[in-house]
């Protein structure tokens, strides 16, 4: 359950429908979630328009902290925390858009923030019932 996670880096629920023509490498991330480790943000969008389906951008960032040094051990931390928020809206898929370590009061810590995403054929948005269902 390695993986580097960076900007650009989509991360995309275990089990999301996605069009046949669609080559993805993924490894598992995280219980549920798994890294597409052969494309970034803008070459998949590119793949899911031409298969005429609809890669959904959510303007609404989503953000976690975690203390602690620039380590994977970290940024995995504020990662599962970003994931557990994401979770809620059961959107299919994550864009890592910012990774920065900082620091307060001589405190260091990881910063991530991330947005939703969702692939779907329909290209009107669904509920978020509709979402939900398996």
């Amino acid at each position: 359950m390695s993986g580097t996670i960076k900007a650009g880096t989509i991360i995309m629920k275990v089990g999301t429908i996605i069009p046949q023509s669609l080559r993805v490498e993924t490894e598992l991330y995280s219980h549920g979630w798994e890294i597409i480790k052969n494309s970034d943000a803008d070459a998949l969008d590119r793949d899911i328009r031409r298969a005429d389906w609809n890669f959904f951008f959510l303007a609404g960032s989503i953000q976690a902290t975690a203390l602690g040094y620039w380590r994977e051990k970290t940024i995995r931390r504020a990662m599962e925390r970003v994931l557990a928020k994401a979770e809620r809206s059961k959107f299919n898929c994550l864009e890592i858009t910012k990774i920065s370590a900082k620091q307060f009061l001589g405190l260091p810590y990881v910063h991530v923030s991330a947005h939703s995403r969702h692939i779907q054929k329909s290209p009107f948005l669904q509920e978020l019932a509709e979402r939900a269902e398996p």
